[in-house]
């Protein structure tokens, strides 16, 4: 499975840095599609341990499974928070990024997937 396009619009006050708020919604979106499609912790039945705890085990996304993805602000400066209007972005792009890939494989074939990452074998069985 791919992911082809991803458009993200973030209302996060007034944008000081737009470079820098776009690439870290960029990456937030990556997690996401890391969250959805690959990354998933397989345990030790008997000590509880995990068994891929480390990078050359992990599956994460790289940059080869980063689609064109489309950043935009909305320009609300938030007043309420400080004189700037500004907020801190953090991670915000992550939110609704897995539950949207997983929202598009049930519409591209009617399977509503419950537990992530998504498998080729949830959709097949």
């Amino acid at each position: 499975m791919r992911v082809g396009r991803v458009v993200s619009v973030i209302d996060a006050g007034r944008i000081l840095n737009p470079l820098t708020g776009r690439n870290q919604v960029e990456g937030a979106v990556v997690m996401g599609i890391g969250m959805a499609l690959f990354e998933h912790t397989n345990y030790d039945q008997l000590t509880g341990a995990p068994i891929n705890s480390n990078l050359a085990d992990y599956v994460v996304a790289v940059n080869a499974d980063a689609p064109q993805i489309e950043v935009h602000f909305l320009d609300f400066p938030d007043k309420e928070i400080n004189e700037l209007g500004a907020r801190g972005i953090g991670e915000i792009g992550l939110a609704g990024v897995a539950a949207a890939i997983t929202a598009a494989v049930h519409h591209a074939t009617g399977i509503r997937i419950r537990e992530l990452p998504v498998r080729i074998e949830d959709l097949v069985a």
